[in-house]
């Protein structure tokens, strides 16, 4: 099973290589590999950490797992997943899950999911409880603070950096990040084996995530990816169809969003696949 921290670690990193700005240029981008990562967290503050003099506070993307292996299971392989981001207190994921789309959503003080029944069910399943943090600041919990943000490209150990290497992805030239963390944070996290590659086209848009560990790896396409000051306050709301609704606090958020990462087209007869691990 995927560790609660590393998780956090891996959700993170996939969200800040997809959230890039959209400069003006024809070639995939070339400059020194940590300059390139610092332009990928940059707008990222923005909608997480509120840290940018940009009016965007808020994100919209969707995401699809082209590519699972390991101990991922196939059944993962095409699915889609849905999220809205608003700072500071409003985060929303849709996936599918046990034959239904499900949906986890932070809005403020309260979180809310649906089908309720189904969640109530796969909260025994991975026998998830509330974690006792202090108050979330940010839309969810981050493996980092706002002052240490600023740091984050030396996390990152990348692979042959004097290299520009280039790819052909889907008919677009697109630059190719490897990377791995650094030692003493590796150790720290137990992910010696973590490497990601980020695929980023020309204009700084990003169109592939990899990561991968010893015992699987996971290929996510970026299928879209909005930004905004703000989103419709119906965007935090259940639809008037929605019956089946379980409510809880945020302080279950990291556990409702573990469950959902972690059972992907699952179908209502299986059994989630990390509950015996």
């Amino acid at each position: 099973m995927l560790s609660m921290p590393f998780y956090r670690l891996i959700a993170a990193f996939i969200f800040m290589a997809i959230c890039l700005p959209a400069f003006a240029q024809s070639q995939p981008p070339r400059e020194n590999p940590y300059d390139l990562i610092g332009k990928i967290f940059q707008p990222f503050w923005g909608v997480l950490l509120a840290e940018s003099n940009g009016a965007n506070r808020a994100a919209t993307l969707t995401l699809a797992m082209s590519e699972v292996s390991g101990r991922l299971p196939e059944s993962m392989k095409g699915a889609t997943l849905t999220a809205n981001v608003q700072f500071p207190d409003k985060v929303k994921v849709q996936a599918p899950v046990l034959g239904e789309t499900f949906t986890v959503c932070r809005n403020g003080n309260e979180v809310w999911a649906t089908p309720g029944s189904k969640v109530k069910f796969l909260i025994s399943q991975f026998q998830v409880v509330p974690q006792k943090t202090a108050p979330l600041n940010t839309p969810f919990l981050l493996p980092f603070t706002p002052q240490q943000a600023i740091f984050l490209p030396a996390l990152f150990a990348i692979s042959r950096p004097d290299v520009a290497e280039v790819q052909s992805l889907n008919g677009e030239d697109c630059r190719v990040l490897t990377t791995g963390l650094m030692p003493e944070l590796a150790r720290s996290t137990q992910a010696e084996d973590f490497q990601a590659r980020i695929w980023v086209a020309a204009g700084y848009h990003p169109r592939r995530v990899e990561v991968k560990r010893k015992d699987f790896s996971a290929t996510v396409d970026i299928r879209s990816l909005t930004y905004a000051p703000s989103l419709s306050s119906s965007t935090w709301q259940p639809s008037e169809t929605d019956t089946d609704v379980y409510r809880t606090t945020p302080e279950m958020l990291e556990g409702l969003i573990y469950i959902v990462m972690n059972s992907l087209k699952t179908n209502a007869t299986d059994t989630p696949w990390t509950a015996s691990k």
